[in-house]
């Protein structure tokens, strides 16, 4: 196999020298996102064929964020995953069973709780030397590093709760498989609190169940989106949803903002998450992984809760890595 890439590495990079010396003029007078990305991808195989590192893989998505860009300008996602897809190169990234499960979607949809934890949870699992590297990348590089940060804040608002009442009520909405609480069990804190924890996906549900037997967790099977009809028993200190929004339309971001405010106790805390339009890895997921997300700033996280709360107390920021932008809204006591 690494004759084979080696071969079609040099034969790629003759046609490209060759492409590149005839229509010089003509790109630099009218740069298309179709040739940078056919150069990237090129380039980024004969990279991995001579040097396979995490390295090579971190130059490769950030160039195709830049040319994501592009091609989202003019419209053309669908193009843009073909071309990355038909690539010598997207078979050596889907060696790696991170990029590979979002790709297939077996539960439906990318990102499930699974692949996840292939960032929270890493182990040793069997696959090529290729796939190794790549998992590497992946499950290391900055998108994931905001993964891990995104967790360690949800834990810190949990354990904040727990300090601040011995009756403290918490939900998770789209909860996966709730890896926030790995730093709690065991510590005792979760004796303070009562989850539930709401996922359309039983088999997460039932992981959940499993992980975390000290705590007193209900897992309700539905979909967020029918929160509103969902019998919860009381309002909650803290409602989060960690990775949902990156899946929903404005209308039923806003929509979904608004239900789980009336579930919040006075003074209670509703958290929301979403990848940035500059997310380090957007173009190597929509690329290669076939993973599209909703993307916002958190200004536009923002505009979504005043849209769905006028005069609500939210505030926003997005994490040290650029890659996540959050909301928080503090609910008002009654006058």
């Amino acid at each position: 196999m690494t004759k084979m890439y080696g071969a079609w590495a040099a034969e790629s990079r003759g046609q490209t020298a060759v492409a590149d010396k005839a229509d010089y003029g003509r790109r630099d007078h009218d740069p298309d996102w179709r040739f940078a990305l056919q150069h990237a991808l090129d380039s980024g195989l004969d990279d991995f064929y001579r040097a396979p590192d995490v390295n090579s893989i971190d130059r490769l998505a950030w160039q195709l964020g830049k040319i994501h860009d592009l091609a989202l300008a003019e419209d053309q996602l669908p193009e843009f995953r073909t071309i990355c897809q038909s690539h010598l190169l997207a078979q050596i990234i889907l060696e790696d069973p991170y990029s590979r499960r979002a790709y297939e979607k077996p539960r439906g949809y990318a990102g499930d709780a699974v692949m996840l934890d292939y960032i929270y949870r890493p182990s040793l699992i069997g696959m090529s030397e290729t796939g190794q590297v790549v998992h590497r990348a992946t499950t290391e590089l900055p998108n994931a590093k905001s993964v891990l940060w995104r967790r360690d804040y949800l834990t810190r608002h949990i354990l904040a709760i727990a300090k601040r009442t011995n009756a403290g009520r918490v939900l998770s909405v789209a909860s996966g498989h709730m890896r926030e609480l790995d730093e709690i069990a065991g510590t005792g804190d979760e004796r303070n609190l009562e989850f539930h924890a709401v996922d359309s996906d039983r088999a997460s549900l039932d992981e959940c169940k499993r992980s975390y037997p000290s705590f007193n967790l209900n897992v309700i099977a539905s979909p967020a989106i029918a929160i509103s009809r969902l019998k919860l028993n009381g309002g909650f200190h803290l409602i989060y949803a960690a990775g949902l929004s990156d899946y929903l339309s404005d209308a039923t971001l806003e929509f979904l903002i608004a239900q789980l405010y009336k579930r919040l106790l006075p003074n209670g805390l509703l958290c929301l998450s979403n990848f940035t339009r500059q997310n380090h890895g957007r173009g190597f997921m929509e690329g290669f992984m076939n993973w599209s997300l909703v993307l916002r700033n958190e200004f536009e996280l923002l505009g979504a809760a005043r849209s769905a709360l006028p005069g609500c107390r939210a505030s926003v920021f997005t994490d040290p890595f650029g890659n996540i932008a959050y909301l928080e809204i503090r609910k008002q006591p009654e006058h």
